[in-house]
């Protein structure tokens, strides 16, 4: 009997021992987990900072080229575009200030984007958004609805267009992003609004940006850009399109203007001037012969592993007490 009590109170306190020993394990567990995602936090913050510093490293150094360029003009540029350039120093920034930048040891790639060849999404009305995506995609009627999706998806209020749409009916369609009733961000979130496919946002995203407030350049915008503009005519494109492949630089708005001819009446001349005067005038409010903003887009990755910092910087020609700049004038961190 006091043998039986015995191993009782072995087996009892062997139990408790062994509840001990899974206690102690499981809060050494717990501090281990907990240890681990402190120093993984640690360890991505830490590569967030590097990329950031990357980032910044290599933006440095393409601000300084683009100054460089600005104040003594691009050297080694021989021929025609050489003597564009002169003119125009961020002439075909696209391709000049592109690639990819080595900052100690960490690679960044480097994008940057001539915003005289883009249109901003934000500042598009709706019959100019209609206009672009039907010259593009041939079909007006998909065009009409996605241009009142897009005027929908940044304006203020919940009225819904009668081809577009508000929150209850992207909720209605099962959509998974609302529209946020402000400005987008980035043209990438032109994928969400209701209507837009990949295939259309393909074919329209090379000629969107949502910064700046450049003027079309005359002398780099692609064809599509060039036909929303107010006053472009197919005559007008024409010229600048012929201009261009004699190497020739626009100097002017007035230089793309159509030509009077003989032959006619006064009041016929009259009304052509007229028109012309008109059409003049639309363009220069939105067309120059500059490139004058650029948009900088800078992706840092510290590691194989780790997150990727991007770096979108707007900068504009300026002039610091009578020397040419690159100023800064918006930057976002994602």
């Amino acid at each position: 009997m006091i043998r039986a009590t015995r191993r009782a109170r072995r087996g009892v306190a062997m139990l408790a021992a062994l509840w001990l020993v899974v206690g102690i394990s499981v809060v050494a567990l717990e501090f281990s987990l907990a240890g681990r995602e402190r120093r993984e936090f640690g360890l991505g913050a830490a590569d967030r900072a590097r990329a950031s510093a990357t980032a910044l490293g290599a933006f440095a150094m393409t601000r300084a080229r683009l100054e460089y360029a600005l104040r003594t003009g691009p050297q080694g540029q021989a021929g025609t575009l050489g003597r564009l350039r002169s003119s125009d120093p961020w002439l075909d920034a696209d391709s000049l200030y592109s690639g990819t930048v080595l900052v100690d040891s960490t690679e960044v790639t480097v994008e940057t984007i001539d915003l005289g060849t883009r249109l901003n999404v934000n500042t598009l009305n709706e019959t100019e958004i209609r206009t672009l995506l039907a010259n593009l995609t041939g079909d007006f009627v998909q065009a009409d609805a996605l241009a009142q999706a897009i005027a929908d998806w940044r304006d203020p209020d919940d009225i819904a267009r009668v081809k577009g749409g508000e929150r209850d009916d992207y909720i209605k369609a099962g959509l998974l992003r609302l529209p946020t009733n402000q400005n987008f961000r980035d043209v990438e979130e032109l994928l969400d609004v209701k209507g837009m496919t990949p295939e259309v946002y393909r074919l329209v995203s090379p000629y969107l940006t949502t910064m700046g407030s450049a003027q079309v350049n005359l002398n780099t915008a692609p064809v599509p850009v060039l036909r929303v503009l107010p006053g472009m005519t197919d005559e007008i494109v024409a010229r600048i399109l012929a201009l261009r492949s004699r190497g020739s630089r626009i100097a002017s708005v007035a230089e793309v203007m159509p030509q009077q001819r003989g032959g006619m009446s006064r009041d016929v001349q009259n009304a052509m001037a007229a028109q012309n005067a008109r059409s003049e005038q639309q363009l220069s409010a939105r067309a120059g012969v500059l490139t004058t903003q650029l948009q900088v887009t800078l992706l840092a990755r510290a590691s194989h592993a780790a997150k990727p910092v991007r770096l979108r910087v707007l900068m504009q020609r300026s002039n610091v007490n009578g020397t040419p700049a690159a100023g800064v004038t918006a930057e976002e961190w994602r």
